[in-house]
């Protein structure tokens, strides 16, 4: 699992070809999640206590889970390329990996470094996605980035209906 974190983190193409193929993988992927949603959490802490720790960490995990949903609509049935042959699993698996530099996250607890982490964890954590869609529906990287685009959109437009506590 360390040897699949790591070339996540080095974006290396060859790691998520592995890991679209590998079912037992999906374990790990949806454990990757979890401890990343909980540094998101630990981020807040110092700001919003445990109400705040407990909001962003479920926000964040089902903002993940609609994100991986409506990448495989746009990514297999809206825009899929020619060679496109990706199951949800297969997403689910890529993109848990492609969320791991937002372990980052966990430095957060310290106010004075979140001015470089959470952007930095951003930029990295968008790259590491695209890495992921291309390598898992088989598409270039402008059909990634338009299937990223619009799935963030979409996890940030249903996420606000299914959770208007934590956008208010």
């Amino acid at each position: 699992m360390l040897r699949r974190i790591v070339g996540a983190l080095r974006l290396d193409p060859a790691i998520y070809r592995e890991l679209k193929g590998d079912p037992t993988a999906t374990i790990p992927a949806l454990l990757v999640v979890a401890l990343c949603v909980l540094a998101a959490g630990v981020a807040v802490l110092p700001f919003g206590g445990l109400a705040a720790f407990g909001t962003v960490a479920a926000s964040a995990f089902i903002s993940w889970t609609i994100f991986v949903v409506a990448s495989y609509v746009f990514g297999t049935k809206a825009l899929p390329g020619p060679e496109t042959q990706a199951t949800l699993g297969e997403l689910v698996r890529t993109l848990g990996f492609a969320l791991t530099p937002s372990l980052l996250l966990i430095l957060g607890i310290v106010p004075a470094f979140q001015v470089v982490v959470v952007p930095l964890t951003f930029l990295w954590v968008f790259f590491a996605t695209l890495m992921a869609l291309r390598e898992t529906l088989g598409v270039g990287i402008l059909r990634a980035l338009l299937v990223a685009v619009l799935s963030y959109t979409a996890a940030m437009v249903v996420s606000s209906f299914l959770l208007p506590v934590a956008n208010a």
